[in-house]
């Protein structure tokens, strides 16, 4: 397809909330300074109610009043509209969990009874499975006002991924990162995406700039594990790193509350990411099988 790509408008889409614009603005500062001749407009798209925010993001996608939609791909669905791709996967931040607690050096410090805060059923179900005896709450997702819990007292400990901190400056309330092997992360955690109709080569182009593939091919990896389970109603964690030689290893877990936390490891070239992702999820459904006997 031809198209003329100076002094092109193209719209950049992004959820509602602080954590999302911050991560906006700087995808856009990164890809002006590639494409100076591009015009690079940022968008915040309201979450159409009581939807959430991915459904009013793929329509602004659908109808063209965004080009581009960047996304935290800890949060993507695991199944994209028919039309939409991901088109690239920016370099990936600290994937890992953090603890919020004052005082304590990590989840083995915290005592039963201990308040906790999260983001998710399935952060809520890891720290159950795992034996933990904590008094576990979901958060509300704004950072200033779940720092604000713990600060009253209404909580005594929050776990949060650790880049969301780092991305709203608040890396210095972090006080211990946790290991994979004690809470797998999100699959995706850390991660930013952006998503372009597959129709549209132009958008394709500008935001393939932003591409890293290493942080793609670990999400690839990522996500595979978690669709090969998608059946299986469990939650799900996951974790790959790439090494300079090119070969991937993949953590992945899951867990449901009735049960203890199943992780296994698997390690191969990244350009065999997704099928990585599904070996692994075979050897984790062969321990469940195991488990449920």
């Amino acid at each position: 397809m031809c198209y003329n790509i100076a002094m092109a408008r193209i719209v950049l889409g992004n959820r509602d909330g602080a954590l999302a614009l911050a991560q906006a603005r700087s995808a856009v500062s990164e890809l002006a300074a590639e494409w100076p001749d591009v015009h690079l407009v940022q968008r915040t798209i309201p979450a159409s109610q009581p939807d959430g925010d991915f459904p009013a993001l793929f329509g602004a996608l659908e109808k063209g009043n965004v080009h581009i939609a960047l996304v935290s791909l800890e949060r993507l669905p695991e199944a994209l509209p028919e039309g939409i791709a991901l088109a690239a996967v920016t370099k990936r931040l600290e994937p890992r969990s953090a603890l919020v607690a004052k005082g304590r050096a990590g989840l083995v410090d915290l005592p039963a009874g201990t308040r906790v805060g999260v983001l998710s059923e399935r952060d809520r179900t890891f720290l159950w499975a795992s034996g933990h005896d904590f008094n576990v709450e979901l958060l509300s997702g704004m950072i200033d006002r779940d720092l604000g819990l713990l600060a009253s007292g209404d909580l005594d400990a929050l776990i949060l991924p650790c880049s969301t901190m780092m991305a709203l400056e608040r890396r210095d309330r972090v006080t211990a990162l946790l290991e994979p092997e004690s809470f797998v992360p999100a699959v995706g955690q850390g991660s930013l995406g952006l998503l372009v109709r597959e129709d549209d080569d132009m958008s394709f182009e500008i935001a393939y700039t932003l591409q890293h593939r290493p942080s793609f091919d670990r999400f690839a990896a990522e996500r595979s594990f978690q669709q090969a389970l998608r059946e299986e109603g469990l939650s799900v964690g996951a974790l790959a790193s790439v090494a300079p030689d090119g070969e991937l290893t993949l953590l992945g877990a899951v867990a449901q509350k009735e049960g203890p936390v199943l992780q296994g490891t698997v390690s191969g070239e990244a350009s065999e990411a997704e099928e990585l992702g599904r070996e692994l999820a075979q050897d984790v459904l062969e321990q469940l099988k195991r488990v449920r006997a």
